[in-house]
């Protein structure tokens, strides 16, 4: 074990099934991200960035499925886990700041609601004004003023919208966050 990564991806696969046979949306992709390094996928629309993203994250959507890959995340063996142990992973070990905020926030939750719940349900049940403070701390570091945590996500701008799925994916202090496009909105 080599404890400074905080990620190794060795041989992810991921395929779409279709009526015609399975898209081969990512082939034995493997890499190894150190603690306190950036790295970057580069490509075209469409080669599998995202995929391998929510691979990593255990979230692609059917008809998508994980073939094949190991993932370790600070050398928990996160392939290994069963969806609860790994949902405890998510967000405190590894984080996603997603490419399309729109879809990413709960529509019918002030902005509040939404990182309150994400803090509590990792971290159990919080003092109100302890939560405030926090809310108002993560918006005030992605640039967004604190009555942004009073408004529905229908009220921002898309900038405003990828500000809080940031501040979302840094709540809860993670070893390491993916970011897919998470710029490409901001104003």
């Amino acid at each position: 074990m080599n404890n400074n990564f905080a990620l190794e991806v060795d041989n992810l696969t991921v395929h779409y099934g279709t009526p015609t046979g399975d898209i081969i949306a990512v082939n034995d992709v493997s890499f190894h991200v150190q603690k306190g390094e950036a790295l970057g996928l580069v490509g075209e629309s469409g080669c599998g960035k995202s995929t391998a993203a929510y691979g990593i994250l255990r979230l692609v959507q059917h008809p998508g499925r994980i073939i094949k890959g190991t993932i370790k995340i600070d050398d928990i063996q996160a392939d290994l886990l069963n969806e609860e142990d790994f949902r405890k992973v998510r967000a405190t070990k590894l984080s996603l700041i997603p490419q399309g905020a729109m879809n990413s926030l709960n529509p019918t939750m002030k902005v509040y609601g939404q990182i309150k719940d994400l803090i509590q349900t990792h971290e159990g049940k919080k003092p109100k004004n302890e939560i405030k403070d926090r809310v108002n701390e993560l918006l005030n570091k992605v640039g967004l003023p604190s009555r942004t945590a009073d408004m529905f996500p229908h009220e921002l701008s898309g900038g405003m919208k990828q500000r809080v799925c940031i501040a979302i994916g840094i709540a809860l202090h993670p070893s390491l966050v993916i970011a897919d496009e998470s710029t490409s909105a901001l104003d």
